[in-house]
């Protein structure tokens, strides 16, 4: 069974398209339910450090004895910074979105946890809060990690939710910080899935790091649970090629509707085991104990019972030209936060990025 994935995401140059308005594309808006004030917040930090992802570069270089000595120091930098891990790889120019300008040869891919026993609360706020905490901590650590950088003479630019013009997840696997699982996040030893990603790109010369089997492969080859958890069927077992790759895909189209009406879902990422060692088996009983708390038909039922109608909460367009589905509007309560800017005050590269996303400054409707 193939599983549908947006045309932007498979062709040969990959196609730059915000999470949140994947969903609005099929009609649902996440923020049409209403959230509280802190969640919101986490979301404001995320913009405010699209300020910081780039900078003026010292005049002088700091003498490295080599890349290994660089990478070393660069990898401590980040984990000083928060992240919980760090990889080093090449920029590859085939996961580069499209029309971005990415010159720097290297990326210090960083991996930052986060607390399962705020994600296990899958289709609530809860969980879409621990997620935009994490991203506005990531983008944070990016930036800190990018100025530490361009103060040793090199430039560097910081990605992560709100300015990312790399796809991070291939990198982070070159880099040797996860697996892909049958639910579409990584996976890795240490962490489970509950981390999130941020990136450097730079042009200090470092030692990379490789490709680690984590053995996620064979675990979700013998595993159900998001499959069997997920109240869209949007995940099965079959893997399918997309731009060469052969891997396990999430179907958008039947995601959609959960992710839209439930807080971003996540679901899967709750009930996937790799949680109970991640941490030093620190979530086991909390895993354990809400696996069986979890009547799985009752709560299919009441899900799909409370789905949002499509497009009540999100503009359907007319215009389907290239980039769509970044200018569909959604009419939720605060539906321009996922992209909006200031209107001023940002570089003007900055600007011209989002543009060509078709994102614009502050109201993150269609330019």
């Amino acid at each position: 069974m193939n599983q549908r994935v947006l045309p932007e995401w498979s062709k040969d140059e990959l196609e730059y398209v915000e999470p949140t308005q994947v969903v609005r594309s099929f009609g649902y808006d996440v923020f049409a339910n209403e959230v509280s004030e802190e969640t919101l917040q986490y979301n404001e930090q995320t913009v405010a450090r699209v300020l910081q992802v780039d900078g003026e570069v010292a005049a002088e270089k700091r003498d490295y004895s080599g890349p290994e000595a660089a990478a070393e120091d660069i990898k401590q930098a980040g984990l000083e910074a928060g992240a919980e891990m760090v990889g080093i790889t090449e920029v590859n120019p085939y996961h580069i979105y499209k029309g971005h300008d990415v010159p720097q040869r290297y990326a210090v891919v960083l991996a930052s946890r986060m607390d399962y026993d705020e994600m296990k609360y899958g289709a609530t706020e809860r969980h879409v809060r621990e997620v935009l905490r994490s991203y506005a901590e990531m983008g944070s650590l990016s930036a800190r990690v990018a100025a530490y950088i361009r103060s040793a003479g090199y430039p560097a630019r910081a990605h992560s939710l709100r300015f990312e013009q790399i796809n991070m997840i291939p990198h982070a696997i070159q880099a040797g910080l996860g697996q892909l699982g049958k639910h579409g996040s990584l996976i890795n030893d240490r962490l489970g899935c509950s981390f999130r990603l941020s990136a450097v790109t730079t042009d200090l010369p470092m030692k990379l790091d490789s490709f680690k089997d984590y053995g996620v492969e064979d675990t979700c080859l013998n595993c159900s649970m998001c499959v069997k958890h997920c109240p869209g069927d949007a995940i099965v077992h079959e893997k399918q090629v997309v731009r060469g790759a052969l891997k396990w895909v999430v179907d958008t189209e039947a995601c959609a509707p959960y992710w839209g009406s439930y807080h971003a879902c996540g679901i899967c990422l709750e009930v996937c085991p790799a949680n109970v060692k991640a941490f030093d088996g620190k979530y086991k009983n909390s895993f354990i104990e809400r696996i069986k708390q979890i009547d799985l038909k009752q709560r299919r039922q009441e899900l799909t019972e409370g789905l949002q109608q499509p497009w009540d909460n999100a503009v359907e367009p007319d215009d389907k030209s290239e980039g769509w589905r970044n200018r569909v509007r959604g009419q939720g309560h605060a539906a321009f936060l996922m992209q909006g800017i200031p209107s001023e005050g940002l570089p003007e590269e900055i600007y011209e990025i989002r543009s060509a996303m078709g994102i614009r400054p502050a109201t993150g409707q269609a330019s």
